[in-house]
């Protein structure tokens, strides 16, 4: 069963206090997304990949995509600026640079969008920078929080519209496993702050006393900041039995102005797929086995047991394992165990929450932005080298 619930926007506190807010509620059966209308993701330009390309094309990692209302394309790579395509991937402008001077970086993290201007923020010291859509700076926000110290342990801090911020606190040490930490919404002026709900953060697998970089499902909630900056959307499920998939529209005041629930499928987690997963754990700990090995440590006499034991598995695959967002609200979600045989398909909600059509995804091509009917999206030669790839979504067969 699908449920789909709009909520008007909160009233004052003091009629909110005296009154109850009547919301409309619509159902629609499960089997709505399955019957959903499917899409062929058509290829149209192929950017990067290659050794002899442009500086902005020479990837050190896989970019970061954003699209702005225009269709601009927005990708960061691992330099300390933004690079700014037009609609069709002609170079248009690079935005930041590195530097310790206004609008410059060092380390650049994440990037986005607040109203008409564009932010970039300094990747650990989580400093904002704002600039125009001509890419001029216009000032910097410094961040008075706590100093982030390594990734599994960074906090969030991302700037939203009226002057709100959305704010996830370090989960503590590399040696901390899966610890709730508070997604909370405030004044980016002052401390106070209404929680959203609790993620389940640093799961990276832990063995032999050491945090190593493999998690092999996707725990809840995952998150997404409105194309804008306008709130945040939470998907939400229940890891030990995921029968229902929660999306939850807050808006930049930390109220839900949209709630979606979606049916889902309880699909086990084969034998198979276990000791697969089991398997690329033990692989990934090798590495950690010979460095404790070399600094004099004890390694475990059965490092399959001690993956066993560090990796977070759980009984059933999770409902997505990814998700974004787009300037048209519509929710893009990536199923995380498509049938046998099929790539990876997504399934897109309207901005009623209503399924609009689905669309399987080339084999190792990751969508990542989209508006209206243009994807971008991203994938690796056989050298690992990253590219960019742009699609038009068309009716089955009309790829030619």
């Amino acid at each position: 069963m699908m449920t789909i619930k709009t909520l008007a926007h909160p009233l004052a506190a003091v009629a909110a206090a005296a009154a109850t807010v009547a919301f409309p509620t619509t159902h629609a059966a499960a089997q709505l997304v399955a019957d959903a209308e499917f899409k062929e993701a058509c290829e149209v330009l192929r950017l990067g990949g290659g050794l002899d390309v442009p500086e902005w094309l020479a990837f050190s990692r896989t970019p970061a995509l954003e699209l702005d209302p225009a269709g601009r394309l927005y990708l960061r790579g691992g330099d300390p600026r933004v690079a700014v395509l037009d609609p069709d991937g002609g170079f248009v402008r690079y935005i930041g640079g590195e530097g310790e001077g206004p609008g410059e970086f060092t380390l650049l993290g994440g990037f986005g969008f607040v109203g008409d201007t564009v932010w970039l923020q300094h990747s650990t010291l989580l400093h904002i920078s704002y600039f125009d859509s001509a890419g001029a700076h216009i000032r910097t926000e410094m961040d008075r929080g706590p100093p982030s110290s390594a990734p599994p342990t960074w906090r969030r801090s991302i700037p939203l519209t009226r002057g709100r911020g959305y704010y996830v606190p370090a989960s503590g040490n590399w040696s901390d496993q899966r610890v709730l930490v508070p997604m909370t919404i405030g004044s980016r002026s002052a401390p106070a702050r209404d929680t959203l709900g609790f993620r389940l953060d640093n799961t990276w697998m832990n063995a032999m006393g050491a945090t190593i970089r493999f998690r092999p499902m996707t725990t809840p909630p995952l998150y997404r900041i409105h194309a804008k900056g306008n709130g945040v959307v939470t998907a939400d499920w229940e890891p030990d039995r995921p029968e229902e998939l929660v999306l939850r529209h807050y808006d930049v005041y930390g109220s839900v102005v949209r709630e979606t629930t979606i049916g889902s499928r309880l699909r086990a987690l084969s034998a198979d797929a276990r000791k697969a997963f089991i398997d690329e754990g033990v692989e990934r700990a090798g590495g950690a086995a010979a460095l404790v090995r070399q600094v004099g440590g004890q390694v475990p006499s059965d490092v399959r047991d001690a993956v066993t034991e560090g990796l977070l598995l759980y009984d059933y695959f999770e409902p997505i394992s990814s998700f974004f967002l787009t300037h048209g609200e519509r929710a893009w979600l990536r199923d995380a165990a498509p049938a046998e045989g099929h790539e990876a398909v997504w399934v897109v909600l309207g901005p009623d929450g209503e399924p609009e059509f689905r669309v399987q995804a080339p084999t190792g091509i990751a969508f990542e932005a989209a508006l209206g009917d243009r994807v971008w999206a991203t994938g690796n030669t056989e050298l690992d080298v990253p590219y960019l790839v742009l699609y038009e979504l068309r009716s089955p067969g009309d790829c030619g």
